[in-house]
């Protein structure tokens, strides 16, 4: 699949790097939340049951979220919102809320019934161009723990529901559903890979793979995809296979609703030795936006695959779907 090249040194077009790299800790240099998730995300219950064949082993899951179990039973993520940094357990059931929106909520961060089945809850992330700065931007993600390393194969999966939010402006620009961030903060990096859209010419109703990675001399190089319509209103999935490597066994590999969108093979990441980087779930707005913005989250899981081809997409694809 062809995709656009982005050198970004010198000057960086469409805010891509400045503000692309604030997506983690942002300007204050924080990775992670003030209080500390512990190695691994868990959620309390039965284990996996097996899906496409394969039962996805518990001990290969790194990181899971789910709006359908009590934020009191589950661990090993925060929350980064409205300037607030809570670890899963000290999440409010209720959710944590704002000023009123237009649209009659006030909830920030929390949990409301999935449209698509009511006996389901999704996690609800939402953000107003009036909430305050979360680590230097507007956001409302999930932060899992710092344990992805160079080398080896990982698999991220997240389902999204992105009410209609309108024709965006020129200068508007956004990440949601799924990013990887480096470890090391302090660099400003941009994330290895996320979905990124941006108002002006299609006016926010698109959608772009966004890829980096740092060269011999530390700058980097970053490439989007085409352009993907948004499938407003209604469940998508998004799986992505990566492995970290800066040579040719560097690998990012997406599918959409279990179409594959993104086959690359080649540098992808950073040389950061010492430092483990990090999976986020949410919406970040690094623009001066002017209207408030809902997304919602199902299943936001982080798989390590320990030989490389231990799942498959249909796996993952399947685990977001069966838990909602």
């Amino acid at each position: 699949m062809s995709c656009q090249r982005i050198s970004l040194r010198g000057f960086i077009p469409a805010l891509v790097l400045a503000c692309l790299a604030g997506c983690g800790g942002g300007s204050d240099g924080s990775s992670a939340p003030s209080a500390q998730a512990p190695s691994s995300g868990t959620i309390a219950g039965p284990s996996p049951m097996p899906v496409g064949g394969v039962s996805i082993r518990a001990s290969d899951i790194l990181g899971e979220a789910s709006g359908n179990v009590p934020f009191a039973q589950q661990s090993g993520w925060g929350a980064q919102v409205l300037g607030q940094y809570p670890t899963a357990q000290q999440i409010p059931e209720g959710g944590i809320n704002g000023t009123l929106l237009p649209n009659g909520e006030t909830l920030r961060f929390g949990k409301q019934a999935d449209p698509a089945d009511p006996t389901r809850l999704a996690i609800a992330v939402q953000l107003a161009p009036s909430d305050p700065t979360t680590s230097g931007s507007k956001r409302s993600e999930i932060e899992f723990p710092n344990n992805v390393v160079n080398g080896k194969t990982y698999w991220m999966a997240v389902r999204v529901l992105i009410p209609d939010w309108g024709t965006l402006p020129d200068g508007d620009a956004a990440l949601f559903g799924a990013q990887l961030h480096a470890g090391n903060s302090n660099l400003g990096y941009s994330p290895s890979f996320t979905l990124a859209t941006y108002g002006g010419a299609s006016g926010g109703r698109t959608f772009q793979v966004f890829r980096t990675y740092t060269d011999s001399s530390g700058s980097q190089i970053a490439y989007r995809y085409p352009e993907i319509p948004i499938p407003f209103g209604r469940w998508t999935s998004f799986v992505f296979k990566f492995r970290h490597a800066l040579d040719s066994s560097g690998l990012l590999q997406v599918w959409m609703d279990d179409t594959q969108i993104v086959d690359y093979n080649g540098p992808i990441g950073w040389n950061t030795p010492g430092y483990q980087d990090y999976a986020k779930f949410g919406y970040y707005n690094w623009s001066n936006f002017g209207t408030s913005r809902k997304v919602l989250l199902g299943s936001p899981v982080l798989v390590v695959d320990p030989s490389g081809s231990t799942y498959q997409e249909a796996d993952l694809s399947a685990l977001v779907q069966a838990n909602g």
